[in-house]
């Protein structure tokens, strides 16, 4: 959505919802859009506002957006409850509010919440983006991802995928079969809703929608601000993908007034450094915290050293460095750590195999366009002004368009390692995903296997 508000300002937006409805005044139709982690807690919060818990079971239907047709959930809001007083409706993920053009937003929620292991989100999420591009279950069924052309590819996704995130989705995909979820048919029945809201929502009702991307511009969407509540809690991030430093804030204070603790100066510049780009693993990590200190009233930096995850993943990006380096010592230390903080075989291994074609790129690069002109102690200077121009386009979108420096040292890293070591490792790790994926074998030790004998292997 367009220009969203921070979620503080979202938080104080509901907060005053809330006020009106516990005082009898409650909107007809919300809609709470953004990240689930603050939906769904916006909305047990709206429901614990509207429906006592003893009623809920008469006066409280809940419905999966993307399975359920739109007209058993209108004739559900046309149903008055069983006791007096609102039945409340909601409606999860529907795809009525999707459009073509949030098709990246939803790829990138997707992967986020496979890679955090959020494995029923994920499902969710592809099987939506599936259903919006008209497919069938026995598309989904026949499909490998890793090998998809990029048309089937960009024609669900929207856009060009790297080697790891296809290799994350062939995951998805499996997790869906494996829990019987299918693609549902997709109909847009927005317009059915507009019609619906047009003629009044019975007294008794009120109905609820939560979803992760909304287009703004969607008439369905204008007409529930006009007639209800439309609240987004889409998170304000970096370039980078991070969640900001006001929203980091945010997390923070919520747990610490829960809990009536205090932060020391140094434990809370350590959690915005760990903080990563999911907020609601964030409040995981800072209830755990809360919990680890017990009685004990401030919070040190030793604290959260001992409890937080490191969901910046700076580890990854350190174990990544070590590998292509070979400095085993490093490595090996920094793979098992990752292990410990719930790192799965599967995403580590798809950010190896991505660092092995990368340096496999520059390697044939350095033995083909470069040659004669790459040297062991050239300086970046000279790299960048005459090395890089010597690239051409598609040898540098290979690379991702990474940042120059970035280059600079994936060369560095490619030049005392021969073509031939690199091909025999691609064929490794892909013998080593075929065996991780058929349960051969402990993922832990077969990835810690690979590893050690990288590091040791000769040219």
């Amino acid at each position: 959505m367009a220009s969203p508000p921070t979620v503080p300002s979202a938080a104080r937006e509901l907060d005053a919802l809330l006020a009106a409805a516990r005082s009898g005044r409650p909107r007809s139709v919300y809609l709470f859009a953004g990240e689930s982690f603050h939906t769904r807690t916006a909305a047990h919060a709206l429901l614990d506002a509207l429906v006592p818990q003893a009623r809920r079971a008469f006066n409280f239907e809940t419905y999966e957006g993307r399975t359920t047709p739109i007209a058993t959930v209108l004739d559900s809001v046309r149903t008055p409850g069983f006791f007096p007083g609102p039945k409340v409706v909601w409606v999860r993920e529907s795809p009525m509010f999707l459009s073509g053009e949030k098709r990246s937003e939803l790829t990138k929620a997707l992967l986020a919440a496979w890679g955090d292991g959020r494995e029923p989100e994920a499902a969710e999420k592809l099987l939506a983006l599936l259903a919006l591009a008209g497919w069938t279950q026995e598309q989904l069924v026949e499909t490998r991802w890793a090998t998809a052309t990029k048309t089937r590819v960009r024609e669900v996704f929207g856009e060009d995928l790297d080697a790891a995130a296809l290799v994350q989705l062939d995951g998805v995909t499996r997790a869906c079969l494996a829990r019987g979820l299918t693609v549902s048919a997709y109909r847009d029945d927005s317009g059915m809703v507009v019609d619906f809201l047009g003629a009044g929502l019975p007294a008794h009702a009120v109905l609820l929608f939560t979803a992760s991307a909304v287009d703004a511009r969607k008439r369905l969407v204008k007409r529930l601000r006009e007639v209800g509540a439309v609240v987004d809690f889409t998170v304000a991030r970096e370039r980078s993908g991070a969640i900001t430093r006001e929203t980091i804030d945010d997390l923070i204070q919520r747990g610490l007034r829960e809990h009536g603790k205090q932060l020391r100066a140094e434990a809370r510049d350590l959690i915005v450094r760990r903080a990563g780009t999911d907020p609601a693993l964030l409040a995981v990590e800072l209830e755990k915290l809360c919990l680890y200190v017990g009685d004990q009233p401030a919070i040190t930096a030793d604290d959260v050293r001992a409890v937080v995850r490191d969901l910046a993943e700076s580890w990854i990006f350190d174990f990544t460095s070590a590998f292509a380096t070979r400095q085993l010592g490093q490595a090996l230390p920094l793979l098992r750590g990752l292990f410990a903080q719930g790192e799965l075989p599967l995403r580590l291994l798809a950010m190896i195999a991505r660092e092995v074609r990368l340096l496999l790129i520059a390697r044939e690069c350095l033995d083909g366009t470069l040659r004669g002109t790459w040297r062991a102690n050239l300086p970046f200077n000279t790299f960048q002004s005459r090395v890089l121009p010597e690239l051409d386009g598609e040898t540098l979108a290979a690379f991702g368009k990474a940042h120059p420096f970035v280059l600079y040292r994936r060369f560095q890293d490619a030049a005392p390692v021969t073509a031939r070591a690199l091909r025999s490792a691609v064929v490794k790790l892909s013998d080593l995903d075929v065996r991780l994926k058929s349960s051969g074998g402990d993922p832990e030790i077969l990835l810690e296997a690979f590893v050690i004998d990288w590091c040791r292997s000769e040219g």
